[in-house]
C-alpha cells in the first residue's frame, strides 16, 4: 500500500498540474482524474513516467491504461515492479 507521505506527494502533484479549485483534503480513492481534476492522458503520462524515474519502478502499460481515478494510480504503483536492466 502506498505510504501516506508518498500519497500526499502524488495528491499535491496532481492539484498542482489541475484546474481544479479542489484541496488536499478533498481527494478520495474514487476522485476521478480526468472529470474531477481535468487530468488529461498527457499528464497522466507525464506524472506516471516521473513516479517511475523517482521510485525506482516500471507501471505496466495495460495498468496506465486502466488509471481513471486516484485509487487506480495508487493501485498501479503498489502493483508496479522494478525496472528492468538492459542485458
Amino acid at each position: 500500500m502506498v505510504d501516506t507521505v508518498l500519497r500526499e506527494q502524488v495528491i499535491q502533484r496532481l492539484l498542482s498540474v489541475s484546474d481544479s479549485k479542489l484541496k488536499p483534503s478533498d481527494i478520495r480513492s474514487t476522485t476521478s482524474l480526468r472529470d474531477h481534476l481535468g487530468i488529461g492522458s498527457l499528464d497522466l503520462v507525464g506524472l506516471t513516467t516521473d513516479l517511475e524515474d523517482e521510485l525506482h519502478i516500471d507501471i505496466d502499460n495495460d495498468a496506465l491504461g486502466r488509471i481513471q481515478t486516484i485509487g487506480d494510480l495508487f493501485e498501479a504503483i503498489d502493483n508496479a515492479t522494478p525496472p528492468s536492466n538492459p542485458a
